[in-house]
């Protein structure tokens, strides 16, 4: 029990008037005089001494569309959590006409206040209200020039009551006083508010188009950088800490989810994955989302107020306040991103949400390029990578006809390899050469990508026959120096590759095909010449 209500059950029937007319005669006192203030802040600041003298969690202003009580939204929203304004509920801004309701307007049509509590609530009204943990509500309707204008309820979310013949009339007032200051904020937007909203607006569409081009733009570089760079953009106006994004996939045991990214502004910027989440059903972590999200419902709330165990698990965290965005890829629940902020207890406003959702969409869609353009066992690119960016290489060098480089490269005896260490073992040497090429290629424009089986090919723009021969000895050696036994290989010991390189000037006549048929045949002369070495010409 709060100090008001402490203080309001010793009073008699004149002093609780006298209670109720002070508070609202301070409500009065911050609602009218303020007329260029935002009316958020208006009504924040106004309802806070009726929300305390009457001792109330939350109050809700719904706007009937055109007098149709069928179609009616949440206009605003003051919440206790926050102390004042809240972002509305997503969920409440089309109001759906259940049968609880239906019954509600119907009632309230002569302009009549209903007071509910948990007790007394019917099956339908139950329903409807227990998810928002209403203990004891009052619903006031509003009229204004003769038409239903919309309905403020007030919601004790703590305890059961009956909100007396005093309470009643001043929340009454206050309800009217709401839908006042509303009409009149609708009328009376000034510019320089209006200028903010479009500045803030421009703001997001400015960082959106940015992030936009920085996904769209993606060939080469890794997606790791690539989310690096974007999301630190989004990061900074939704002032978030903490983003990370899920996978979805199913099992015969039902869903399961897995980290596939992770930023922390503290650990500066991308950051190791948690291994408790990789591959790991719904019903363990997030029993409640999986059916929520997947109906492509976003979450935006403090932490504290989810369902236990969602609460727990984000608090373990450290994370206050989250906005979970569902991703859905042709119509299939792909999985979310989780926007985290480990230092304020909010809502996230609604043109932030919105943000979230395009930057989410773009999150996936760099990860699913990334799966089609990488090969799944070695994680470099792949074949089709490798074709569709020859085209632009040999574009973009046949302007200048600047020099370029082919590599092809074959593991020595890999079959053999196979045949006396089995498949898991060959699939891990292929691992570690990729990863080991990988490595040793190292400008920015250069990569490498898996061409098939044991095959790879390596792609070296502005690089003359100097600088291949450099970077050919180097891969040679630097696979020798990974020591993998190989016993059935007549070159070495150890797992050993052959190369063949050619060399040349790019120009319009050229074709990637030109490039690749000649470092193809270069490789059968080193395979010829003994492996373990590599073969050079120009073009």
């Amino acid at each position: 029990m709060t100090n008001a209500e402490r203080l309001y059950e010793g009073l008699d029937t004149n002093e609780r008037c006298k209670f109720y007319s002070s508070a609202l005669h301070k409500a009065v006192e911050i609602f009218l005089p303020n007329t260029e203030r935002k009316v958020d802040d208006i009504l924040s600041n106004g309802l806070w001494p009726v929300a305390v003298s009457a001792g109330l969690d939350r109050i809700i202003v719904f706007r009937i569309s055109n007098g149709d009580t069928t179609v009616c939204g949440e206009k605003y929203r003051w919440d206790r959590i926050v102390d004042g304004t809240a972002p509305i509920d997503e969920a409440l801004k089309k109001l759906p006409i259940t049968t609880a309701v239906a019954r509600w307007v119907s009632k309230m049509s002569d302009d009549s206040c209903i007071s509910l509590r948990r007790s007394d609530f019917s099956e339908d009204e139950a329903a409807f209200l227990n998810p928002y943990g209403v203990m004891s509500i009052l619903i006031v309707p509003i009229f204004t020039e003769g038409k239903f204008w919309g309905i403020v309820t007030f919601h004790d979310n703590t305890k059961e009551r009956d909100f007396d013949e005093d309470c009643t009339a001043m929340l009454r007032s206050s309800a009217r006083i709401c839908a006042s200051i509303i009409i009149r904020a609708e009328k009376t937007m000034s510019t320089e508010q209006a200028m903010k909203v479009i500045s803030r607006h421009e703001t997001i569409k400015d960082t959106l188009n940015k992030v936009s081009v920085i996904f769209l733009s993606q060939n080469e570089e890794k997606v790791e950088n690539t989310m690096e760079a974007g999301v630190r953009l989004i990061a900074d106006i939704a002032e978030i800490d903490r983003l990370i994004l899920y996978r979805n996939h199913m099992t015969v045991g039902g869903l399961y989810m897995s980290q596939i990214y992770r930023w922390d502004r503290s650990s500066g910027g991308s950051t190791d994955l948690i291994e408790a989440f990789t591959d790991v059903p719904y019903t363990l972590f997030m029993s409640s989302w999986e059916s929520y999200l997947a109906e492509g419902n976003p979450v935006n709330s403090p932490s504290k107020l989810l369902s236990g165990n969602e609460a727990a698990v984000l608090q373990s965290f450290g994370i206050l306040t989250v906005s979970v965005i569902p991703i859905c890829i042709n119509n299939a629940f792909w999985g979310f991103a989780l926007f985290g902020d480990t230092r304020n207890e909010r809502y996230f406003e609604e043109d932030i949400i919105e943000m979230m959702r395009s930057s989410a969409f773009l999150f996936a869609n760099a990860f699913i390029r990334a799966e089609v353009e990488h090969d799944a066992l070695t994680g470099i690119y792949n074949r089709r990578f490798f074709e569709n960016n020859m085209k632009r290489v040999i574009s973009f060098l046949s302007r200048s006809e600047s020099s370029l480089s082919i590599m092809m490269i074959d593991i020595d005896f890999f079959k053999r390899y196979n045949d006396t260490y089995g498949h898991l073992e060959g699939d891990k040497c292929l691992k570690v050469i990729a990863q080991t090429l990988s490595r040793s290629i190292t400008r920015a424009n250069d990569f490498i990508a898996r061409y098939g089986g044991e095959e790879f090919i390596v792609v070296l723009p502005h690089t003359d026959e100097q600088g291949a021969r450099l970077i050919a000895d180097r891969l040679l050696e630097d696979i020798r120096n990974c020591n993998i036994p190989h016993e059935q290989n007549d070159a070495a010991d150890c797992v050993t590759i052959s190369i063949g390189v050619t060399t040349g000037k790019v120009t319009y006549i050229n074709t990637a095909d030109d490039f690749v048929r000649k470092a193809d045949e270069l490789l059968y002369k080193s395979k010829q010449g003994g492996r373990n070495r590599y073969s050079l010409e120009q073009l």
